[in-house]
């Protein structure tokens, strides 16, 4: 080996291509991982002024939007119930109660139409969704009463 070479001296440096975000939430995505969402709210404060983001945050609504795993909680109730032929909406109202509602049954009844839409385009979800029910069908045991086994089995999700 000659050693008067320097590109044998010198390993070669790989080259990192890094494209630019191509849209607006790529951008935020990668502001949001670089400074935390307290940097990004300052940077927007200082460059537009507090008046006009609270103006943007009273355009949106005020509840947060649901999450496929959400939706795929609801629909695993909504299979569990049809296998033991219980009504579903009336299952996910012994599950999270009736909360001062009119028409609580209704009210969930929307909810779990809301999830099987979602689920039809969700192929991911839907299969978590079915080996949700499953586990929950396994781990029953002697349980008779349905209501009480998984309001006691999914006390940590939020199905609101």
């Amino acid at each position: 080996m000659p050693k008067n070479n320097p590109a044998l001296r010198n390993p070669a440096k790989a080259k990192v291509l890094v494209s630019k975000p191509e849209t607006t939430e790529d951008l935020v995505v990668e502001a949001l991982d670089i400074g935390g969402l307290d940097e990004v709210v300052k940077l927007l404060r200082d460059y537009c002024g507090s008046g006009l983001i609270r103006k943007s945050l009273n355009k949106l609504h005020h509840r947060d939007p649901i999450d496929r795993f959400t939706y795929a909680r609801r629909h695993a109730v909504e299979i569990y119930a049809n296998r033991h032929g219980l009504t579903p909406a009336r299952l996910m109202v012994e599950i999270v109660g009736e909360r001062g509602r009119k028409d609580p049954m209704g009210a969930e009844r929307e909810k779990l139409r809301k999830a099987r839409v979602f689920l039809k385009n969700d192929e991911v979800a839907l299969i978590g969704a079915k080996s949700l029910a499953d586990l929950w069908e396994k781990n029953r045991g002697n349980a008779s009463n349905h209501g009480a086994y998984l309001k006691k089995i999914t006390q940590g999700f939020a199905f609101t």
